[in-house]
């Protein structure tokens, strides 16, 4: 099923990385579709955080650095070419959000990035799934995407 899963999405494009708990990851000369599952042996991490004036819940997740390592990128010791690299996240609307890759380089912008799968303990609630985007430091919650679906890493040309 996931290899039919893994052809519809090359076929159809991001619009069928929606599916279920499927997560695309691209990078220059790699595709990999990814599921909930394959997620368990990646390092994981959590990140408590207040949307407006709701109360603090602890999202659950993987490290954005974690998750680009499947498709063969580094966030670590950027230097040259790989400064001009920047991260595309999708959400299942549509609605995206830039990233540069130097963000994520702890010697550099080192920012803290976790795709979470689980909030308070639990699965994310349909209105957030399959994935949600958070980013510690940012002051207001604009890039703090809910319903991800893509993660691309493109080059400048």
């Amino acid at each position: 099923m996931r290899l039919s899963l893994l052809l519809l999405t090359v076929l159809a494009g991001p619009a069928a990385a929606q599916a279920g708990d499927s997560l695309l990851l691209e990078a220059p000369g790699a595709r990999l579709v990814v599921h909930a599952a394959d997620l368990a042996p990646l390092p994981h991490d959590t990140m408590r955080v207040r949307f407006h004036e709701q109360p603090a819940q602890l999202y659950a997740g993987v490290p954005l650095p974690a998750l680009l390592q499947l498709v063969g990128v580094r966030s670590d010791s950027l230097r040259g070419r790989q400064l001009t690299l920047r991260i595309v996240i999708e959400a299942s609307d549509g609605y995206r959000v830039v990233l540069a890759l130097s963000d994520l380089d702890p010697t550099l912008g080192g920012r803290r990035v976790l795709v979470a799968n689980q909030v308070d303990g639990q699965p994310l609630p349909a209105k957030e799934a399959p994935y949600r985007l958070l980013i510690a430091g940012d002051e207001r919650p604009s890039r703090w995407m809910r319903q991800v679906v893509a993660i691309r890493v493109l080059d400048e040309p």
